[in-house]
């Protein structure tokens, strides 16, 4: 999330009439991808306003809206989008935008074990609620984003051109024609971050941010989630990914096949966030953004190389 339009109380209240009179308009400047708004209405309730920006496809809202309603259905806690007049997605200053449900909770800085086992036993939920649905994405944040990046990078500035990108360039070339096409696929969260998971005391409250939403592997999302919760200051949290991991396998089961690829998916997912990471720091110079550090995930790259998380299946 973050801040990239600015919008006036008059223009967010006319898209709110049919839903009541707002009171406060709060711009969210967390994360780094579309424009969102925490809307107080005058009768108490909270709403969340999110404008879609240059990385969401207009074409793919239904899509994510459909999703967080089949998981919804299905017993996930996660916004919904608000209909008025038989729509929900809309527009301000051009830009598409929609309305969803406030979710109470906070984000966590640290873990206990409590609140992991929590993690396992929800994003185990989250991947059994993902399948068994005719919603369909394919996951354009892999060899399609790359792809689109490498291209961006090589028409510009040659400091872009750092040893990490060239390291990870060689890696790609000798990654991108290894994808199974041997596992399950079901919908996937896929940017399962520490600020998208809300907590109330020790329990997970509710996901957020479904807008890289897409139909992939379970263990493509457990590697996403495992190399953003588990590694800090270049260090790897093997108790912390224990407890969690025992209480995910406790209520959800991988395939055999899944086991074995999962370094290679741990290595896929770091990739993923170094490109984008790296490409927004040169490039998506808008709005209100805390740019992230690509190299974060150049050092999570370089750990999956040196040792396999698989071992502790």
């Amino acid at each position: 999330m973050a801040v990239y339009t600015n919008i006036t109380h008059t223009e967010a209240q006319k898209l709110f009439k049919p839903l009541g009179e707002i009171e406060k308009l709060e711009g969210i400047k967390e994360g780094t991808e579309n424009t969102n708004y925490l809307v107080h209405l005058k009768d108490s309730r909270k709403y969340i306003l999110t404008l879609f920006e240059k990385r969401t496809d207009e074409k793919d809202l239904p899509y994510f809206n459909n999703l967080m309603d089949l998981f919804h259905k299905r017993g996930v806690s996660c916004p919904l989008s608000i209909t008025i007049e038989n729509k929900n997605i809309f527009k301000i200053n051009e830009k598409p935008c929609c309305i969803y449900s406030f979710i109470e909770g906070r984000p966590l800085v640290d873990t206990n074990k409590k609140q992991l086992v929590s993690l396992g036993e929800t994003i185990a939920h989250l991947h059994q609620s993902g399948s068994n649905s005719e919603l369909f994405r394919k996951n354009m944040m892999l060899i399609p984003s790359w792809k689109l990046i490498i291209k961006s990078f090589a028409k510009n500035d040659a400091e872009i051109h750092n040893e990490e990108y060239k390291y990870i360039l060689q890696n790609i070339n000798q990654l991108q024609d290894k994808f199974p096409n041997n596992l399950r696929q079901v919908n996937i969260h896929a940017d399962l971050f520490k600020d998208n998971i809300f907590f109330l005391d020790n329990q997970v409250s509710g996901f957020i941010d479904f807008f890289f939403s897409c139909t992939d592997t379970v263990v493509y999302d457990l590697a996403t989630f495992v190399n953003a919760w588990f590694f800090q200051n270049n260090k790897f949290a093997e108790n912390e990914y224990l407890d969690f991991l025992k209480s995910y396998q406790y209520n959800f089961e991988l395939t055999n096949d899944e086991r074995d690829i999962f370094n290679f998916y741990l290595k896929i997912s770091a990739i993923r966030f170094f490109l984008t990471r790296l490409y927004d720091l040169h490039f998506n110079k808008e709005g209100n953004v805390n740019h992230k550090n690509p190299i974060e995930f150049f050092e999570i790259f370089r750990f999956h190389e040196k040792y396999n998380l698989q071992d502790f299946f």
